[in-house]
């Protein structure tokens, strides 16, 4: 069940007119093409999962066997050719068709055709607060919307309010691009816009943004200790120094969930969590009403299979599923999803304050504003650009928390895993069963278009240096 205006469980997001307005105008390019069904004769779907070469490849569980005969080319190519160099291009995150035969005992595929989806030739456009710039790059280099964006002598690029030039311009201003990925996966800007940060103070919507959060010692009887907000979950600076188990509660619908008094835990999360928050976050002054005041916790919580974020900064994550996690990197994934969420819901925010600035045109947002938050989730589950919304919002979180996890130190490779082990209800014996959820996959495809490993397994290509 999904808590109104306090915090998403996955899959199920909350949808509201500002989050809207900021997908309406990132999706655009950059949703993933929908399988093609004009093909016949497709065995297997998705993404390439793991490499057995020469022999094969798998596709999310399924074995695909090659042979000289395999032909191989695009998705939209009439012909295809066995010397194709695309037979180069098999790597794990790359999406494909194969057409053949399927056998259902062995579950493999024989490839006749290999057709490779454009992924790494689509044009990208978005609008982003940059969170990252690079020093000494031979061209313009900037972090923003989980993309690194080059400028290049080619580039047209305007700015508005206060930036005048490329010196003028640094973490927490905001970025309008479009372009195409370049060969080492950094998006090569045709057209970019520079804007300045702009500091509002948002009106707070009763019921949509804020509810009650109740707290009270899990031993405890009677009144509940009652706020508005969230903040009231910590109980110190560092959020690690719990003296007793706690108690909370949130929304009206919720069920109580306890904060367990496990000092190295929560020391553990509280570390990792914070090293995910970007730089030009943490230095903004408290005061600052761009500042998201983030606190991590684990929880009790047998059912989520993902963190829970409330909205002001807080991310809870399951003790449950911290337990199904192998390695630090894995529990940075899931952390690293909770610091996107709030990161993209301060951008929606703030789009909507700038959209005369930026030129978009959010039709009726504050009457919408007025309607139950259940209200978007139905929209969102029941229509076709609903969940091309939803679906463009887990995406552009996927895109940022690998940025975050790649800035803060830790191994991006690791999240589809995370989200491998954590979305099933129950694991099976033998996890290698385990297929990669729709977040997981698409992960799969940045990491093999913008995080390349090379042969010792380092990251590969020019990256930004994480601010830490």
């Amino acid at each position: 069940m999904v808590g109104w205006g306090l915090f998403f469980v996955r899959r199920k997001p909350l949808v509201g007119p500002i989050v809207f307005a900021i997908l309406a105008f990132n999706a655009v390019g950059t949703a993933p093409i929908a399988c093609a069904q004009e093909m016949r004769g497709v065995a297997v779907e998705g993404y390439i999962t793991a490499l057995r070469l020469p022999a094969g490849f798998d596709v999310n569980g399924a074995r695909v066997a090659l042979s000289p005969e395999t032909t191989f080319g695009l998705e939209k190519d009439k012909t295809t050719r066995t010397d194709s160099p695309l037979r180069g291009a098999i790597a794990v995150g790359a999406y494909v068709w194969v057409l053949g035969p399927y056998n259902d005992h062995a579950r493999t595929a024989t490839a006749r055709t290999v057709l490779f989806r454009e992924d790494w030739n689509k044009k990208l456009n978005g609008l982003a607060v940059i969170d990252g710039v690079a020093d000494g790059a031979p061209e313009p280099l900037f972090q923003a919307d989980g993309y690194q964006i080059r400028i290049t002598p080619g580039t047209q690029i305007s700015f508005a309010g206060s930036l005048h030039s490329l010196r003028d311009v640094g973490t927490n201003n905001w970025l309008k691009y479009e372009g195409k990925r370049g060969k080492d996966g950094v998006l090569e800007a045709s057209k970019v816009q520079f804007l300045p940060a702009r500091k509002t103070k948002f009106a707070i919507v009763p019921g949509l943004e804020v509810n009650t959060v109740r707290l009270k010692p899990a031993d405890a009887t009677g009144n509940d200790q009652t706020a508005r907000g969230a903040g009231t979950i910590s109980s110190s600076a560092d959020g690690a120094a719990l003296t007793e188990d706690q108690k909370v509660k949130i929304g009206l619908f919720g069920n109580w969930k306890t904060i367990p008094a496990d000092q190295d835990l929560q020391q553990r999360i509280h570390r990792i969590g914070m090293a995910l928050v970007p730089k030009y976050q943490r230095e903004m002054a408290d005061g600052d009403p761009a500042k998201i005041h983030f606190r991590f916790y684990a929880v009790d919580d047998a059912k989520t299979r993902s963190e829970i974020c409330l909205l002001d900064g807080a991310v809870l994550i399951p003790r449950q599923v911290f337990a199904r996690l192998k390695n630090d990197d894995q529990l940075a994934a899931v952390l690293a999803d909770g610091v996107a969420y709030n990161l993209q819901r301060q951008a929606a925010r703030t789009i909507a304050e700038m959209r005369k600035e930026i030129g978009i045109q959010i039709a009726g947002d504050i009457a919408i504003a007025t309607f139950p938050p259940m209200f978007f989730i139905a929209i969102a589950e029941n229509s076709e650009s609903g969940s091309t919304v939803l679906t463009a919002m887990e995406e552009q979180r996927g895109r940022v928390a690998l940025a975050l996890l790649k800035d803060a130190g830790y191994d991006p490779w690791q999240a589809p895993e995370a989200w491998r082990l954590v979305t099933p209800k129950h694991l099976p014996k033998d996890l290698n069963s385990l297929k990669y959820p729709s977040l997981g996959g698409y992960q799969l495809g940045i990491l093999n278009l913008q995080y390349k490993k090379d042969d010792a397994g380092a990251l590969a290509g020019q990256g930004i240096a994480a601010e830490q």
